[in-house]
């Protein structure tokens, strides 16, 4: 009785191969690669793999390097300053252009030990409080472009580093989606 099972079984799966191999035949030979591209996208999305669309901007990394130092918000405040530029960067004077300037409101000395924060626009609601977060492209020749976006830093301390995440986007579309780590430097400087 088993051997009738598993040569009936056998049988079975061999009459399904058959099956599949006539299917597969009758079909065209661009139907195959299509078939097998939908099958590999449809895995991907089970998997949860994001995949980038022809539509989508690219972030750009113009900027690869970064510099944190002490100085001031729009309104005066003292604040941490991360620079992130095309050319290293040491904190004399201001780098040349392009850049991105991103300005976090926070006391002299002060370590921030996580921040995750929204972008704040430069004329801010009064009634909405919080800690100002700022940042800005910075074009040769050009006035500065305000962001909109997120930043999350996972450490900042002064004399040491500062180390974190931003996604920005400009009025234009221009996305700078990037990691970044960089020293930070606690000069002194005057606000105000």
């Amino acid at each position: 009785m088993a051997f009738w099972m598993s040569s009936r079984s056998a049988d079975t799966t061999s009459a399904k191969r058959s099956a599949a191999a006539s299917l597969m035949a009758s079909w065209p030979p661009f139907a195959s690669v299509s078939a097998i591209r939908n099958a590999g996208v449809a895995m991907l999305i089970m998997l949860g793999v994001p995949m980038a669309r022809a539509d989508e901007p690219k972030p750009d990394q113009r900027f690869p390097y970064a510099f944190a130092m002490r100085g001031c918000t729009q309104e005066d405040g003292p604040a941490l300053e991360i620079y992130l530029t095309q050319t290293e960067f040491k904190g004399d004077g201001t780098p040349a252009p392009p850049y991105l300037r991103i300005e976090i409101a926070s006391r002299a000395n002060e370590t921030i030990a996580s921040l995750s924060a929204e972008l704040t626009p430069l004329r801010r609601d009064p009634a909405k409080q919080g800690r100002i977060v700022r940042a800005e492209l910075m074009e040769a020749g050009q006035k500065p472009t305000w962001l909109s976006g997120k930043i999350e830093l996972k450490e900042a301390v002064p004399g040491a580093s500062v180390s974190g995440r931003l996604d920005f986007t400009s009025p234009t579309g221009a996305v700078f989606s990037r990691s970044f780590s960089a020293p930070y430097s606690n000069r002194s400087i005057v606000c105000g």
